[in-house]
């Protein structure tokens, strides 16, 4: 189980050896974890490196608390203590609102970004101020976080999701409010423009939080970026639909890097 410290603080994270570009991972709320990530690790294309920091469950506190800025001011410090050569950052739910703000705040560490079922802001955005209630109200029990989660999936294997469930469940419960209050509170719609990155936006077909105004608001705001729809998924295409998720994110990718003929 590989750590690093990152302002004096130990952060866990998985990783895939590969070559010497590298892509960084990051997960959502709610108690998401590396492990999201793994079957999306394992089938990246060699010539990449993969990381995935994990911030819930084995990993230290951030000095300043737990907060999306928090999270991205973590990702950079990774970045430097690994040594990565501006790696392209992929980002799930919230994990996608940390990209941008690494890609804003820290531009000098990010060389490309995915954001995947993630908007610029969350205003209007009721489901989120229903779902942190429910957080709260429930304690973070494994039933509550399963009930929570059943929002996340449109199909998902149901061993995948109980796994998922109760990898949740372990994570502490004032840093997932802390987490989700940052998150609601945060606002990148204004600052998009100053992301200078080559950016891929995946967008679930049938995603009822993350919606597809959130998706058009960050291609439009993001100079140069592309969408790509999963027609059968919902909050989570790199579980749900794979093979369409890979195929998109493949082939990005390659247009940073391309494949030797």
């Amino acid at each position: 189980m590989p750590f690093v410290e990152i302002d004096q603080r130990r952060v866990h994270y998985t990783a895939r050896p590969g070559g010497h570009r590298a892509v960084v991972f990051l997960h959502g709320g709610f108690g998401s974890s590396s492990d999201l990530w793994a079957d999306t690790m394992a089938a990246l294309p060699p010539e990449w490196s993969a990381y995935a920091i994990d911030n819930f469950l084995h990993s230290d506190a951030p000095p300043e608390g737990y907060s999306v800025a928090a999270f991205a001011k973590r990702a950079a410090g990774f970045v430097r203590a690994l040594k990565l050569d501006r790696p392209v950052f992929a980002g799930h739910s919230m994990g996608g609102v940390v990209c941008q703000l690494i890609a804003i705040d820290h531009p000098a560490s990010v060389g490309g970004l995915v954001l995947v079922c993630t908007g610029a802001s969350m205003t209007n955005h009721q489901l989120a101020r229903d779902l942190l209630d429910d957080l709260r109200k429930g304690g973070g029990t494994a039933d509550s976080l399963r009930a929570i989660s059943a929002h996340w999936f449109r199909t998902a294997p149901p061993a995948f999701f109980e796994r998922y469930v109760a990898s949740a469940a372990q994570a502490p419960l004032d840093a997932m409010i802390a987490v989700q209050e940052s998150l609601i509170a945060a606002d990148t719609r204004l600052r998009l423009t100053e992301i200078n990155v080559p950016t891929l936006v995946v967008f679930g077909a049938h995603d009822t939080g993350r919606t597809i105004d959130h998706a058009r608001t960050l291609v439009a705001g993001i100079r140069g970026s592309e969408l790509a729809v999963m027609a059968d998924s919902g909050h989570t295409p790199m579980a749900e639909t794979p093979a369409a998720f890979n195929s998109a994110f493949h082939a990005f990718l390659n247009r940073l890097v391309p494949v030797p003929a």
